[in-house]
């Protein structure tokens, strides 16, 4: 197993990569990036990540340029993956952007609030940083009231998935930040 920490040089020279050996395939890909990825390349807010959470589309050539990539950079053979299809099947809309252009491939990341939905959806303990991140995300986006918060929460993904572990996360958040926001009763 790989220990080899993906930072945004990293992340970039392997997009060049990527995009190079896309244009020698003749081959065009979209990478709609999320997770620690977005963090890091987006808002500087850590600087590595373990792996890529995108969805793209897959054929054998793209999976073996993939798979030399992982080579060349002896990263883990999961060093990009899709596990975050099961989280996306919860959102009601998306809003990406374009964050890198290159000939044959185009990245695109969620802006600050759909993030910031996603963390809250997630609201995973320690050793994920839900819990940073969401905060990161509060104060980047200068969010004041809960209200904000659940505006976007429902915006993204709908109030119905506002669980328990969610306005437990979103307490700690609050008191964390220090907001005079009102507490969910669990």
């Amino acid at each position: 197993m790989s220990s080899v920490k993906v930072t945004k040089e990293l992340f970039i020279e392997i997009l060049e990569v990527l995009d190079e050996k896309l244009q020698e395939n003749k081959l065009e890909l979209i990478l709609n990036i999320y997770g620690d990825t977005v963090m890091m390349a987006c808002f500087d807010a850590r600087p590595a990540t373990k792996d890529i959470d995108a969805l793209f589309d897959i054929s054998p050539q793209i999976n073996n340029i993939l798979v030399d990539i992982a080579e060349t950079y002896e990263l883990d053979k999961d060093w990009i993956n899709q596990d975050i299809k099961e989280p996306l099947k919860y959102m009601k809309k998306e809003n990406l952007k374009e964050i890198y252009k290159f000939k044959n491939l185009k990245v695109l990341a969620p802006s600050a609030e759909q993030m910031l939905a996603m963390k809250i959806l997630s609201a995973r303990p320690e050793p994920y940083k839900d819990f940073d991140d969401a905060e990161y995300l509060i104060e980047y986006l200068k969010i004041e009231t809960l209200e904000e918060v659940i505006n976007i929460f429902n915006n993204y993904i709908g109030r119905r998935y506002l669980g328990n572990r969610q306005k437990i996360f979103l307490n700690y958040v609050g008191k964390d930040l220090r907001k005079a926001w009102k507490e969910f009763s669990i």
